[in-house]
């Protein structure tokens, strides 16, 4: 499974990562690859938590990353 991940430098120069589609995977790491290494993790428990649970398991489909300029 494949999903949307957002990571961005906090003002105190960790990397924070959050997945919009499982809002309580957060993860956090001192470098970018670190950080991406410990949402993966986080991910994998939060999806085996919910299959444990019998939630839902939402999948990706149609995602476009689109950046705009204001």
């Amino acid at each position: 499974m494949q999903y949307t991940i957002f990571i961005r430098k906090a003002p105190d120069g960790f990397y924070i990562a959050s997945c919009p589609l499982i809002p309580e995977a957060q993860a956090q790491g001192e470098t970018d690859k670190e950080c991406i290494a410990n949402i993966k993790e986080v991910l994998q428990l939060c999806l085996e938590f919910r299959k444990e649970r019998g939630e839902e398991i939402p999948e990706e489909i149609g995602t476009k990353q689109v950046m705009v300029a204001i």
